[in-house]
């Protein structure tokens, strides 16, 4: 009798340890990925919007290889190939996810706008290169000017 408590107690906690070790995790799709990847980028394409308006015509010098750092609190995205062209294009390549996305700057009357190209499509997020990005971006780049300003603003009194 006390064997057979032995092994009972035995396989509950086994299959305990097994329920809690193989808990739900998210997956993330290449979808899921390459919207990673858009948020990731968000910085870096403000500078390249600045670097575009500030010098038309000429190469930004964000060109060469993505330098990514990531936003405050997330991990670094992982990725097999990045690079910013001389255009201000971002280019960024996975095989763990298989997808290739490009996003490509382009100035029209002194503001910036965003397309987006992902390879395979199955894996392109709504918001990759819609307008309500775009709206998204120049906001955060006019309110990044403002506080710039008031910055220089104080400190020039100070």
């Amino acid at each position: 009798m006390f064997m057979l408590s032995l092994i009972q107690r035995f396989a509950l906690v086994c299959i305990g340890f097994v329920l809690v070790a193989c808990g739900h995790v998210d997956e993330v799709t290449p979808k899921k990925y390459v919207s990673l990847i858009v948020a990731h980028t968000a910085r870096l394409k403000i500078e390249i919007a600045k670097s575009l308006i500030a010098n038309p015509g000429k190469p930004v010098p964000q060109a060469g290889v993505l330098q990514l750092p990531p936003p405050r609190g997330l991990a670094p995205m992982k990725f097999d190939f990045g690079w910013v062209t001389a255009d201000g294009a971002i280019v960024i390549q996975s095989t763990k996810y298989a997808v290739v996305v490009l996003q490509e700057p382009t100035l029209d009357q002194g503001k910036v706008k965003w397309s987006c190209v992902v390879h395979p499509v199955e894996a392109k997020p709504n918001l990759c290169g819609s307008d309500y990005q775009n709206e998204l971006l120049q906001n955060k780049q006019s309110a990044l000017k403002k506080f710039q300003a008031l910055d220089l603003n104080r400190s020039s009194s100070g």
